[in-house]
């Protein structure tokens, strides 16, 4: 395998590595969002945010 070869496998496995790890973060990120939303969720309880907004909506 030649040098200019050797470069080419080289940048590829670079930019492979690179959409691979985009793709984890994402998840990753999805997955945090997710677990922060769970546990609004928990200490909101009951809380209905569409009849919140209409009550506020009606007082103006």
């Amino acid at each position: 395998m030649g040098v200019a070869a050797r470069e080419e496998v080289d940048i590829i496995k670079s930019r492979f590595d690179l959409l691979v790890s985009a793709r984890l973060r994402r998840k990753t990120n999805i997955k945090k969002a997710i677990e922060i939303q769970d546990r609004i969720r928990e200490k909101a309880g009951n809380w209905q945010a569409s009849e919140q907004i209409r009550k506020w909506r009606d007082m103006r």
